[in-house]
Formats: structure tokens, C-alpha cells, sequence
């Protein structure tokens, strides 16, 4: 083991003495970019677009298919611009991208963050509560219940497990989630959060300052917000 994967070990073995040493502690996880990735889901539109375009643009269709993992930005007018696809194209994309992305259907593609489902398990299993808190609204739940059982988390609703899900699709991610931390707050002790976004796990640092707060660093909408100093950087949930 290397000497960051030492050191993130030790912080994610931190967490579950505070919660055995605090049953019925709360650990709050994000779901996109932090328990699970989007990759997949991305891909797999770019591919179906690729189809769509394939009889009348061939040559863009093969841009599509060319983009993998790596290329993937936060922005997939940003990934289809990279990669060269021309403007007017791009445009129509995003339109194709957002008609999908947030379906039900297309959150089954997604895979987990390395150890995600087996570190939630054990903030189960050493008597804490699992907090899903994330920016998908109340018409993702069946995909995202399905996609946390397929993948062996804690399943939602049982005592060991809350997911909360934003009320409608356009309320603003950063005003819900100061909502939600505050009905979680009246809930009990919080031990620690795991989120993708800076702005996110700062309100968190701030609404719980006792808690260890964790920033994955996977990828996020690259708005120029610094962590606090106080949050610990983490690449997955492997120990």
C-alpha cells in the first residue's frame, strides 16, 4: 500500500471507530461522481447519438465513438467539443443528453466508486446510519433504489439506511441539500460526509464542524470553490 493509500485508509477507518464508538451515528454520501460513477451512463448516450447521426455524419458519429473514460469532462457539450465535434451538432447533443441522462433507465448503467458498497455496509454494520443525499429528484427513485440493490449497498428504508431525494427536478442542488442537512441535524450526531462538489462539502463542514468531511475527487462542475482546508481529499473507498 502506498503512502496516500495509507493515509486514506487511516481516514476511512477514522470514521468507522467514531461511528462504533457512537451508535446510530449518521454518515451522509452524495450518489453521483462520489458512491457511484456516471461514466457509463455518459458513454452509452454518446453511443445512441452516434446511431442517430451515423447514416447522415459519419465522421462525427466515429468522434462519438471514439470517447472513452479519460476524455469524459463534467460538461458533455465540453467532452463532444474536445473531441471535435462541430458546434451545431454539439448543441443538439446536449438536447438528446438531457432527455436521457436523468432517466430511470439510464441510471442502471452506472458502476460504483471503487469500495463504495462495502465501506457503506460497514457503517451499517458498526451501528451507523447511512444517509444518501443527493440532487436527484423523487422521479429517480426507482432507478436509484434498484441501482443501490444491485450493487450491494444498504438498502433504503431499512434502519440502517435513508436516501433523500430532492422534491421536484429543478429545485436548485446547493438550497436543497441546506434544507436536507438541516432535517438530517435534527436527526442526531453526524460522524462524517462524503461529497464530489466543493461547495457541497463545505456546507456540510460548516453545518457540522465536529464531522469529518471527505471531497472525492472524481470530477465535479469545476466551479471555482477551494475546500476547506479542513476537508480530507479521498481518490475512492478502497482501505
Amino acid at each position: 500500500m502506498t503512502a496516500p493509500e495509507s493515509r486514506q485508509a487511516r481516514l476511512l477507518d477514522a470514521v468507522l471507530a467514531d461511528v462504533e464508538a457512537a451508535p446510530g451515528a449518521q454518515v451522509v454520501f452524495d450518489l453521483d461522481d462520489t458512491l457511484f460513477s456516471t461514466a457509463r451512463r455518459h458513454l452509452r448516450i454518446l453511443r445512441e447519438f452516434a446511431e442517430l447521426v451515423e447514416s447522415a455524419d459519419p465522421e462525427a458519429a466515429g468522434l462519438l465513438r471514439a470517447i472513452d473514460r479519460e476524455s469524459l469532462r463534467y460538461s458533455v457539450v465540453d467532452t463532444v467539443r474536445g473531441a471535435g465535434l462541430r458546434e451545431a451538432l454539439a448543441k443538439d447533443l446536449r438536447e438528446f443528453w438531457f432527455a436521457r441522462f436523468f432517466q430511470n433507465r439510464y441510471l442502471l448503467e452506472d458502476d460504483v466508486v471503487s469500495g463504495a458498497p462495502a465501506y457503506c455496509e460497514e457503517v451499517a454494520a458498526r451501528g451507523g446510519t447511512v444517509v444518501y443525499m443527493t440532487g436527484r429528484d423523487e422521479g429517480m427513485r426507482a432507478g436509484t433504489e434498484e441501482s443501490l440493490a444491485r450493487h450491494g449497498f444498504p438498502k433504503p428504508g431499512e434502519a440502517s439506511a435513508r436516501l433523500i431525494l430532492k422534491p421536484t427536478f429543478d429545485a436548485p442542488d446547493f438550497a436543497f441539500k441546506a434544507e436536507a442537512l438541516a432535517r438530517v441535524k435534527a436527526a442526531g450526531r453526524v460522524a462524517a460526509s462524503f461529497e464530489n462538489e466543493p461547495a457541497h462539502v463545505n456546507l456540510f463542514r460548516e453545518t457540522f464542524p465536529a464531522a469529518r468531511h471527505f471531497l472525492l475527487e472524481t470530477k465535479h462542475s469545476g466551479r471555482p470553490v477551494l475546500p476547506h482546508p479542513d476537508v480530507h481529499r479521498i481518490q475512492d473507498f478502497r482501505r
